[in-house]
């Protein structure tokens, strides 16, 4: 969160259940060099885990990025964050490679304007 008022590119969202702050989600707003737009963190409160909260908001957030033109979609999870790598699965992204990097699987979700 602190690095987001730092980073220009970086966009923060709250993700909220009525009144009750469960997680929060940071995007970036530009592109990279290679037309790839990021999605840095995704953070939902532990004791609101499971409910579906991360999946719904990563669905808002997928279809505020197409109205955006955003195509390539990038996000980066640990290995061992296996229910992490099946969200992101169902929602669409693949693995670039079976490479590891910075200590991360990345995944690619391309989609249509």
């Amino acid at each position: 969160m602190a690095e987001s008022k730092y980073v220009d590119d970086f966009e923060l969202r709250a993700i909220y259940s009525e009144e009750v702050l469960v997680g929060f989600l940071v995007f970036c707003a530009n592109p990279d060099k290679d037309d790839n737009y990021w999605i840095p963190a995704i953070m939902i409160d532990e004791k609101h885990q499971g409910k579906g909260y991360g999946k719904a908001a990563m669905k808002t957030l997928i279809q505020h990025m197409r109205i955006s033109n955003c195509t390539r979609i990038m996000i980066g999870h640990r290995p061992d964050n296996l229910i992490a790598g099946k969200l992101y699965e169902s929602l669409g992204f693949i693995k670039t490679s079976e490479e590891v990097i910075d200590g991360e699987i990345v995944r690619l979700l391309q989609t249509l304007t």
